[in-house]
């Protein structure tokens, strides 16, 4: 049986913001991971329809 799931480079984040995210899946009685993995299909969703030009996450 082949999986079909992969990993990603690491991402680093500061501590602070570490926390927070254990705290909030912890919150939710899920993974950190399950919640990095929402976060960024919610945020491909959002984007993904657009062009780069239409990202207000970009710095000009």
């Amino acid at each position: 049986m082949t999986s079909d799931r992969t990993t990603l480079p690491p991402v680093r984040v500061d501590a602070a913001f570490k926390e927070r995210l254990a705290r909030y899946a912890e919150s939710q009685e899920r993974d950190v991971s399950w919640v990095i993995r929402k976060a960024i299909e919610e945020y491909l969703n959002r984007h993904e329809e657009g062009s780069v030009g239409k990202d207000p996450d970009r710095q000009a």
